[in-house]
């Protein structure tokens, strides 16, 4: 049977809900990479899969992440071992990551970005960088917005989400550049976005402020909207936890970064109040 045939017959035995969409996304990604979905399941071997993953790569994809396409492969190809299809099922080595991010961006970057995405023919990015940088949502997040999602009362305007990564719906405050970001992609952000262009647009702004650092990714701007929280406006950790979605606050403390801006302003205060 072709790849791209067992992988639409069978995801919905191997996930459910939200892990059968982004996994079974995963799968069909694979198969469109060369026209894999077209090869018998029998015909693949590690080759085909590093290659896929070296891709990922080159696209700015994370370790983190492109083990996460690597568990898909090996479920659904140990799935096909166990039916019978397979005689054995590749054995894909992991990438071996550290927990969190190391970095957020910082204000030369983060006006860098906008400066190279104000003028580029993909202008929407401009406005997926507005909602990451002040509301902390993930990119997939950000794609799951309708004019059904947000919210307007006495208190402001907010995004509800009914779904996020951890299964938990969350209502996400959205300021003045939010509610204009949103209005300019139609309130469907969706609409607008392509893969395609969206990684390689990316990548072409990577090189032009922080050329070779992989950890310069979307996903930056949810480490920097609760590095800037944290930092310049002093919020309290559980609430930007809450904020961003997190049910511990081990979690939470993985995306807030100590600015080397502070620190040089707690050694002033030190100085200037210890009596000298």
């Amino acid at each position: 049977m072709e790849l791209r045939s067992f992988v639409n017959k069978e995801a919905h035995r191997l996930w459910e809900g939200r892990h059968l969409s982004q996994s079974h996304n995963k799968l069909i990604r694979f198969c469109d990479y060369k026209d894999f979905g077209r090869r018998p399941i029998q015909m693949f071997g590690l080759g085909d899969i590093y290659d896929f993953l070296d891709h990922l790569s080159s696209q700015g994809l994370t370790d983190n992440t492109l083990n996460h396409y690597s568990a898909a492969l090996s479920v659904i190809f140990n799935h096909a071992v166990d039916l019978g299809s397979l005689e054995a099922a590749p054995k894909i080595k992991w990438k071996k990551v550290k927990s969190g991010r190391p970095r957020y961006m910082t204000r030369e970057e983060i006006t860098g970005l906008f400066s190279f995405l104000g003028s580029h023919k993909h202008w929407w990015m401009r406005h997926f960088v507005t909602i990451g940088l002040y509301t902390g949502m993930r990119l997939g997040e950000i794609l799951s917005i309708t004019d059904n999602h947000i919210v307007k009362t006495e208190e402001g305007t907010w995004i509800h989400l009914l779904e996020t990564k951890n299964g938990d719906e969350r209502w996400v405050p959205a300021n003045e550049k939010v509610i204009e970001a949103l209005f300019a992609l139609d309130n469907r952000p969706n609409k607008f976005f392509h893969r395609h262009d969206f990684y390689k647009t990316w990548d072409q702004a990577r090189c032009r402020i922080a050329r070779n650092d992989k950890h310069f990714v979307f996903h930056t701007l949810r480490h920097t909207a609760a590095t800037n929280m944290a930092n310049d406006l002093q919020v309290n950790t559980l609430i930007i936890g809450k904020l961003l979605g997190h049910r511990n606050v081990q979690t939470t403390m993985k995306y807030v970064h100590v600015k080397p801006t502070e620190l040089q302003s707690i050694a002033r205060k030190m100085q200037h109040g210890d009596g000298a």
